[in-house]
């Protein structure tokens, strides 16, 4: 057949699928790290706190770039047919750019004063918070996808359902944000302001890649008529 899910079911496959799970781990730690510096700095105020954690971000972000590096050459080897090569290769690409997306938030947070935060709303900062809480659900039922995946493949339509809530919720929990930021009056440079709109939009683009991921996959598995 050579499809991804025929790929998957033979033994040969373990060292990359194995790969793949702790690919998926690290990205799921990517986001979850991001979420503790964002609650450092906008809970605890504490912003050399949260800078030392937004720095783990990166650099879990290089560990899932070096995974997802090893994984490629393990399918570059052998007798792959190269639709199956394709397959996979673009399902851990689509996961890298989770991690991607947590690094450039975590990069681009750092570098907005600390007056812009001070006179933000508390809505607003309520708001920056659900949307990371539903983002960090999202990427928890990911985790769970790209093993079931690699596994029995009970749960996936179950586990894409839950995942396109949870990103619908941060689209809508978006909308609100502008809104609040709109009512707010800020005294801050125009820079600062550019920069925590292009946060925003990035953390929105999380969750947007989660979404992005599960709808690979479920496309794989129907392509496949596994389901």
């Amino acid at each position: 057949m050579g499809s991804l899910i025929e790929f998957l079911k033979r033994e040969t496959a373990v060292n990359a699928l194995e790969k793949s799970i702790k690919h998926a781990q690290i990205v799921q730690k990517c986001v979850k790290t991001l979420d503790e510096g964002i609650k450092v700095l906008l809970k605890e105020k504490k912003p050399e706190k949260a800078d030392q954690i937004f720095e783990k971000v990166d650099t879990l972000e290089g560990e899932a770039d070096e995974l997802r590096r090893e994984i490629q050459k393990d399918i570059s080897k052998g007798e792959l047919n190269p639709s199956v090569r394709q397959n996979l290769s673009h399902l851990i690409k689509r996961m890298d750019d989770v991690a991607n997306c947590c690094t450039g938030v975590a990069r681009r947070i750092t570098t907005i004063e600390g007056e812009f935060w001070e006179q933000s709303s508390e809505q607003t900062i309520l708001i920056i918070l659900e949307m990371m809480e539903n983002t960090v659900k999202a990427v928890d039922l990911l985790d769970k996808m790209v093993i079931d995946l690699l596994g029995k493949r009970k749960q996936i339509k179950e586990f894409a359902s839950q995942i396109n809530q949870h990103e619908h919720e941060v689209d809508i929990l978006n909308i609100k944000l502008r809104k609040s930021l709109h009512e707010t009056k800020y005294d801050v440079n125009y820079f600062t302001a550019f920069t925590a709109g292009n946060v925003f939009d990035i953390i929105e683009a999380i969750s947007d890649s989660i979404e992005a991921v599960a709808d690979y996959i479920m496309v794989l598995l129907t392509s496949s008529e596994v389901l």
